[in-house]
């Protein structure tokens, strides 16, 4: 029998009180409006085929957003391919077990734990700052896993003291809209770099390359816009096959195939060596870990009114807990520090799937998969024109978001100064030539040549200090 279950809305977790044309979350005058079915609430039981069903939709949901990351990261972290497939074979395992620890003693929400974009962009960051400076790309490698497990501890005392709700009201909708706007600003050049493959480094302009790319692109926009929402939920999937597909028969350039020593084998730990600890790295981990909070207080509270589970301040301290827990494993894991995906409420919304049993195969799956290092080895051969065209029309939503955040503003013209000085200021940095910063100290390089640190900063001050809101 199949249960029709509607969702009504909650005044929920109202983080910035009423300075602000709407909360941070969901709008409340959408929220009033609206209503999501769910043919499976949260507690409910599919039964075993559906289960398995609904759980490989969560799988291949979760593979089509995160497959390319790998590729795309150790590209920037020097990685060969065998250390990209082990870097793949780490990522899925420490994803599909954040997650289970989320829904199992977190904020038990179906709600994916994945790799964090801000770490994205620090991971981008400081391996270009450290090309410039001569710093050992090694070492950068186990800088990040000490920043990722100075911020798992961090975020593990916020949580247990419970002290988010105040230092949340910091993170105003300008100071989020404009870090998510800047993210956006300084990865497109990357991406688009990435599109043009050798092009970009001075040789014969490809057209292949290119071609195909736009092929993906437009591929995940048709398939967003016009697709059943079957299909619509699993357009990044759909758009990485067929790219991956055209490069093989168009550039036949493939890369060269990996053979593991094992078929299966445990995901190794502290694999970049020991954890090193540098100011800068660890300063900067530590601040993208606070944006990260304001988004898992707001994807948290946007599945809460998907699903009609109110969530208590009790709730989202565990959340944080176990996130920092995540960040934690992921730094052990040598991975990437995470947070819980806003998608998952947009794959729950269009299937009408809320139940938590689909979802626990999902995590089970997915740690499944962390112990067969064929699958790494296999999607370390994905096309890096084809997975940079994948997360260039993924982060359009990202830009989305932070333009959303924008909207809640008055925009008079108090805030056109906080937001054009901030924005105007990050995309200059994130321009700026790398010689720009010589002769002054490795800290204040690497503070001065992130582009979103530069904006947070701006914002922040321009926000509470210079133009605080009356």
């Amino acid at each position: 029998m199949i249960i029709i279950y509607k969702s009504t809305s909650h005044n929920l977790f109202d983080i910035q009180g009423k300075q602000y044309k709407e909360p941070i979350g969901i709008s409340k005058h959408k929220a009033d409006l609206s209503e999501t079915i769910l043919i499976w609430p949260l507690n409910s039981d599919p039964g075993p085929w559906r289960s398995t069903i609904y759980g490989l939709q969560w799988f291949a949901f979760t593979v089509a957003n995160i497959a390319v990351l790998p590729v795309f990261l150790g590209t920037y972290l020097g990685l060969d391919q065998a250390g990209i497939a082990d870097y793949a074979q780490r990522m899925f395992f420490f994803v599909g077990l954040a997650s289970f620890l989320q829904i199992l003693l977190g904020h038990r929400l179906t709600i994916i734990e994945g790799p964090a974009a801000p770490w994205w962009a620090v991971i981008v960051s400081f391996s270009g700052i450290a090309a410039a400076i001569g710093k050992p790309l090694e070492l950068v490698r186990s800088d990040l896993v000490g920043a990722m497990l100075v911020c798992g501890i961090m975020l593990m005392l916020l949580g247990f003291t419970g002290v988010i709700g105040r230092i949340m009201k910091l993170f105003t909708p300008p100071i989020i809209g404009c870090v998510l706007i800047l993210l956006c600003l300084q990865l497109s050049g990357t991406f688009i770099s990435g599109i043009l493959g050798e092009s970009a480094k001075g040789d014969s302009f490809n057209y292949a390359p290119v071609l195909i790319s736009i092929v993906v692109i437009a591929t995940i926009v048709m398939l967003s816009m016009k697709a059943p929402p079957l299909l619509r939920s699993i357009n990044i999937l759909i758009g990485l096959g067929i790219g991956w597909i055209l490069y093989a028969f168009i550039v036949q350039d493939p890369a060269e195939a990996i053979k593991p020593a094992k078929i299966v084998e445990m995901p190794q730990l502290f694999a970049w060596g020991p954890p090193t600890f540098d100011p800068g790295v660890t300063f900067t981990g530590v601040l993208i870990s606070l944006i990260i909070l304001a988004n898992l207080l707001a994807s948290i509270a946007a599945m809460s009114k998907t699903t009609d589970k109110l969530m208590d301040t009790k709730g989202f301290d565990r959340a944080v807990v176990f996130n920092g827990i995540s960040n934690l494993m992921a730094g052990v894991g040598a991975s990437v520090g995470t947070v819980p995906f806003a998608a998952s409420t947009g794959l729950v919304k269009i299937s009408g799937v809320a139940s938590r049993k689909p979802f626990f195969i999902f995590c089970l799956l997915m740690m499944a998969t962390g112990f067969f290092p064929q699958v790494g080895a296999f999607l370390a051969r994905i096309p890096q024109p084809v997975g940079y065209a994948v997360l260039l029309a993924a982060f359009t939503q990202i830009l989305i978001v932070g333009l959303q955040e924008l909207k809640k503003m008055n925009l008079d013209q108090r805030d056109s100064f906080v937001i054009g000085l901030t924005i105007l200021t990050g995309a200059g940095v994130a321009t700026m030539p790398e010689t720009a910063l010589v002769g002054l100290p490795d800290l204040v390089r690497y503070m001065l040549g992130n582009a979103l640190i530069v904006g947070m900063i701006i914002c922040v001050l321009m926000e509470h200090v210079v133009l605080p809101r009356r």
